[in-house]
């Protein structure tokens, strides 16, 4: 949410991608680019034309590694990353769980990432990338960044590039800082585990657990206190965002073993934590959940009073929320006489789609002011995408994508 505060997203979110599926609602079945369908792959076991999409990867890559190297060198990449290239079992599992065994439509063998600032550099480099290798660009996933798209597993959101290099089509997976900084590397494990294991239909992560005996159990507490042994709690700061996310993982450890007192002693810091970061507070939902643990953790060491007195805390914020949002929510009808009176109800009646051709106006002008605050970043930070579009309207990118000249 904090993200979308950013004065370009409302210009970003208006955006449609390019051959982005996910612009039109629908699934991964539907891809829109795949890769060349060899006549020699008719006469090819799954394995062999897999091996096959993994050589053409293999001799894109160099010319993936150039691309990547012009972007960063341009835009300052926060972080940059090529390959590997990914492995032909691998390419069958994900073509089998996300398009019904069509090893075509997997177009991530040749890869790489790039860690952008914030979204003006994100538009930045859209910019850059079109303006340097247009003809190239077999497709812009914007999707999972717009407000009413749904994230990836996880809760991730990103924007994803695909190129046509050698015949073979490469993807530039572009991060966001802000998420990244969360993610990461490591944090891939964490979306293929969603993936794997459904992990975003539980109401409690801690219900990942489930069906563990006391043994892993306690096993488990062992690793949990060597992951977090460099950083103890008492010394945690609220933006070691990564400790603080160790913790709150070895909190359900500590319930589901017995732990309750080392459980309500790291609650207790994290919510101290969680409190004075200027993020999140008080009132946050993350917040909250924590208190929801440390109320159930009292009542399991008996100690009522406190459990109470959290418990109270916890209703008086809900309904403080409550009322908020109720606010936000006043109908329509009571806004109309309250607040405009009578003759916005009676236009209502008699123009019954007022309301959503002024929804529609408003979101327009939000678009163009934050088009114009666009504007006005380019100039300041990204000065150098005129010289390049100047530059490029006189070449056009190679068929083999090696040069930008």
């Amino acid at each position: 949410r904090k993200m979308q505060l950013d004065p370009v997203y409302p210009y970003l979110n208006s955006m449609t991608g390019l051959n982005d599926p996910g612009d039109v609602g629908t699934e991964n079945s539907t891809k829109a680019i795949i890769q060349k369908d060899l006549d020699e792959y008719g006469s090819m076991t799954k394995t062999q034309v897999a091996d096959s999409l993994v050589k053409q990867a293999e001799k894109a890559l160099p010319s993936l590694v150039e691309i990547c190297k012009a972007l960063a060198g341009s835009l300052g990449m926060e972080e940059v990353g090529v390959g590997p290239i990914k492995e032909a079992q691998a390419a069958i599992r994900k073509a089998e769980k996300k398009y019904e065994g069509d090893l075509l439509k997997v177009t991530d063998y040749c890869r790489a990432l790039l860690v952008v600032k914030d979204f003006p550099s994100l538009l930045a480099l859209l910019e850059l990338a079109r303006d340097s290798f247009g003809p190239l660009i077999r497709r812009v996933k914007l999707s999972t960044l717009k407000s009413d798209h749904k994230s990836l597993p996880g809760g991730y959101r990103d924007c994803k590039i695909n190129l046509e290099l050698k015949d073979h089509i490469c993807e530039i997976q572009v991060h966001l800082w802000p998420m990244w900084t969360v993610c990461g590397v490591d944090g891939f494990r964490h979306y293929r585990h969603c993936l794997e294991y459904a992990t975003d239909s539980f109401q409690d992560p801690h219900d990942a657990l489930d069906g563990l005996d006391r043994k892993t159990m306690a096993e488990l507490v062992v690793m949990a206190e060597e992951a977090v042994a460099e950083s103890p709690l008492e010394s945690l700061e609220w933006y070691q965002e990564r400790f603080i996310l160790d913790y709150f993982a070895e909190v359900g450890l500590f319930m589901r073993h017995g732990l309750d007192v080392w459980a309500e002693i790291t609650l207790r810091q994290l919510i101290k934590l969680r409190t004075e970061s200027p993020d999140i507070g008080p009132e946050h939902h993350e917040t909250l959940v924590l208190y929801k643990y440390l109320e159930k953790v009292l009542r399991k060491l008996g100690k009522t009073e406190e459990a109470d007195e959290v418990a109270e805390k916890l209703r008086e914020a809900e309904s403080r929320l409550s009322e908020e949002k109720k606010d936000a929510e006043e109908s329509l009808w009571d806004s109309f006489m309250c607040g405009g009176g009578p003759t916005d109800a009676y236009d209502m009646i008699m123009d019954p789609n007022k309301q959503e051709r002024e929804e529609e106006e408003n979101l327009r002008r939000e678009v163009k002011a934050s088009k114009k605050q666009w504007r006005k970043i380019r100039h300041d930070r990204f000065q150098f995408l005129d010289t390049n579009k100047n530059k490029s309207e006189g070449a056009t990118p190679t068929a083999e994508g090696e040069s930008f000249q």
